[in-house]
């Protein structure tokens, strides 16, 4: 058996195939089913998001697991099986381990550290386990992946500092204003920029967020997709004052916001302060606005410059993820190897116990009390626990060191034991976990 990760990602293929293998979350279970009906796959599990899709299985042929998976992908897209084929990754054992945690810590993201794929992953290991194809090692696997996660973000800062534009303005808002809540914001124009820093403001709990455009249509668009309020331009330009936050992304040729415009609206807010950021491209507000009292001007330069900042310490953080990325690895290896024993110590101590089993049985203890019977019985069982004690742990040792294999083929012919198949039960009853 060996654990594999089988998958693509924005790293090795286009959006057009990734969005053609995507599995939507109402066919989850379906994907699961297929996947998992494959004979030579023992359990498997699927993570799926607008950036990636992977497959992790326990196989015990990793040919015939790769096959299955691009014959299930070519069959759902519609794409040659040869072609998909040329943009797989696949990982076995050790390395999809370390790749699964990578995943979830954000170090394999298009936005290094961004912390939703790690709910991702975890809500890929929770499917898998509803459905029951994820069994005891893929269970132990997005467990450990949702731990790593959350050691991740609190041990490192990962996932700290914007590093994007649109964050990186609302986030340099918040540092002026403390907080946003109960404060006003306006949004200038009804582009892709202007969206997402609109969204930025509304979780950050702008009080009003109004949304003005030359087109009041696109405005009313765009406000009713970000819990805003529509306005007209002039209505906009006119109420400047009553804006603590003013968000600028038009296609205007020439300043939408100049000097007068804006020394005219501090004098009505008799200069509390006013954050102005300008993601426009030619620039919409007169750079001479920031010379102006309590007045906060940010533009595209100003904001890349945080942003790349914020992504050179992320670089640094990552190594520090990394580290613990392979201690957990190596505890999960070590688990892994342990599995090997775990047969031939259930097969032990069974063969222990009927020999117990079969001593009390033989012995002439009716003229016992039941109390008597019962002590006898407990002596002996802590005399085979004694007795076996230092062998299990050697044992278990040795299946940690990847030493196992040796040790159990010894104690099989020794004592002439069946040594069969891992069963989930017995392994939490061996390991207490």
């Amino acid at each position: 058996m060996s654990l594999v990760v089988i998958g693509l990602s924005y790293r090795t293929a286009p959006v057009e195939i990734r969005d053609g293998v995507a599995v939507l979350p109402q066919a989850l279970d379906a994907v699961l089913q297929y996947f998992s009906s494959v004979p030579e796959i023992a359990e498997c599990a699927v993570l799926s998001t607008c950036n990636r899709s992977e497959v992790y299985c326990i196989a015990t042929d990793i040919h015939a697991a790769r096959a299955a998976v691009i014959a299930g992908w070519s069959e759902q897209s519609g794409l040659d099986a040869d072609a998909l084929g040329q943009h797989l990754f696949v990982y076995r054992d050790t390395e999809a381990a370390r790749h699964l945690f990578g995943v979830a810590c954000g170090l394999d993201s298009m936005v290094m550290g961004e912390p939703q794929i790690a709910g991702q992953v975890k809500d890929a290991g929770a499917a898998a386990l509803s459905m029951g194809t994820s069994k005891t090692v893929l269970n132990r696997l997005f467990r450990a992946a949702t731990e790593v996660s959350k050691r991740a973000r609190t041990e490192t800062e990962i996932a700290t500092g914007a590093v994007s534009v649109s964050f990186a303005a609302v986030e340099l808002a918040k540092k002026i204003f403390g907080n946003l809540e109960g404060h006003t914001a306006l949004v200038l124009g009804a582009g892709e920029m202007s969206e997402l820093t609109a969204r930025h403001l509304a979780d950050n709990g702008v009080k009003s967020l109004q949304v003005t455009s030359r087109t009041l249509a696109r405005a009313q668009d765009l406000a009713g997709r970000v819990g805003g309020r529509a306005i007209s331009w002039d209505d906009g330009i006119g109420n400047l004052h009553n804006a603590d936050v003013v968000i600028s992304s038009t296609s205007a040729e020439t300043y939408v916001l100049e000097r007068p415009h804006v020394a005219a609206a501090m004098q009505k807010r008799n200069n509390r302060s006013m954050f102005l950021i300008d993601i426009a491209m030619p620039r919409d507000i007169d750079p001479a606005v920031g010379d102006l009292y309590n007045v906060f001007l940010y533009d595209l330069d100003d904001l890349e410059s945080v942003v790349g900042a914020n992504l050179e310490k992320r670089q640094v953080e990552a190594d520090k993820v990394r580290a613990i990325i392979k201690e957990e690895v190596d505890n999960f290896s070590a688990w892994i190897n342990s599995l090997e024993v775990v047969p031939a110590i259930v097969a032990l101590r069974g063969h222990f116990q009927s020999f117990m089993d079969s001593e009390l049985a033989q012995a002439k203890l009716s003229e016992f009390s039941e109390d008597q019977r019962a002590q006898i019985t407990n002596l002996m069982r802590r005399f085979m626990n004694k007795v076996l004690h230092k062998p299990v742990t050697r044992l278990r040792e040795a299946g940690e060191e990847e030493d196992g294999g040796t040790y159990v083929a010894a104690l099989s012919y020794l004592f002439d034991l069946v040594v069969e198949e891992y069963h989930e039960k017995e392994i939490k009853e061996v390991r207490g976990s």
